[in-house]
């Protein structure tokens, strides 16, 4: 009956790649931390986004294991708490190979957050060179959940009746990385946005002008002006992205993981 269902609402925030110098990390402290952890052959992997990335975008799943542990926020190691000190984070992807999940309650969050850290492995693994912040958490986005919020539900076995709704909503500077790549899929369609997206990754190459049509062309200096101005109006959705991604890469020291 409704009125023996209480919804036991948890409004979080969504935060799950954290940006990491290799200075910050002592390397022999992680891969001890990470012994046991499931590993994850990307080329093999059935989760949805490494399925996409490999089978639907066709960027070569890279070879090296991805290692995949889920830690409790109360026992983390010392080595890790740096990566989880920012409110909200649920998981972290380290060097594209080690990936860190503080543990959910609900599996279908767990699912998610997986496969959204998954896309930071692959890319990065992919890559032969750092993806700026904007380009990374937009794809982690796109290609795990897709959305901007989330609800999640389940029943508490302790008390009938009762449904616990975790709501899930990413943080505004991750909403408008999402934005800047789905402007680019609206613009130059499906097919041409994976093109792009395939090459952008296996180079390092992240702009964007060539898929929007927006490179200069020496043919005369009206043509040149007017590319300007439609590169300005492109800013509004897609540059804020960058900037805020080239503020954090400074922050940060520069290292995507």
């Amino acid at each position: 009956m409704l009125s023996r269902i209480s919804g036991v609402i948890l409004v979080l925030v969504l935060i799950t790649c954290c940006s990491l110098a290799h200075a910050q990390i002592n390397q022999e402290e992680l891969a001890d931390v990470f012994r046991g952890a499931q590993v994850v052959d990307l080329a093999k992997s059935k989760v949805s986004s490494v399925i996409t990335l490999r089978d639907v975008v066709r960027i070569p799943p890279p070879s090296t294991p991805v290692l995949v542990k889920v830690f409790d926020r109360s026992s983390l190691p010392d080595v890790l708490k740096p990566a989880f000190k920012r409110p909200g984070v649920m998981g972290v992807t380290i060097n594209g190979r080690y990936i860190a999940i503080l543990h959910q309650e609900i599996n279908e969050e767990y699912t998610d957050i997986l496969a959204h850290e998954l896309v930071h492995a692959y890319i990065s693994l992919a890559s032969p060179k750092p993806l700026p912040l904007w380009f990374q958490e937009a794809s982690a986005v796109h290609f795990s959940t897709g959305k901007e919020y989330k609800l999640y539900t389940k029943a508490l076995k302790d008390e009938p009746g009762m449904v616990l709704n975790q709501h899930i909503e990413l943080p505004n500077d991750y909403k408008q990385r999402l934005h800047s790549l789905e402007y680019l899929i609206a613009k130059a369609g499906e097919k041409r946005f994976m093109e792009w997206y395939r090459h952008a990754v296996e180079t390092g190459d992240v702009d964007a002008r060539p898929l929007l049509g927006l490179k200069d062309k020496p043919d005369t200096a009206s043509q040149q002006s007017r590319h300007e101005g439609v590169f300005l109006l492109v800013t509004a959705a897609v540059a804020v992205g960058v900037i805020i991604g080239a503020y954090y890469s400074w922050k940060r020291g520069g290292d995507y993981y």
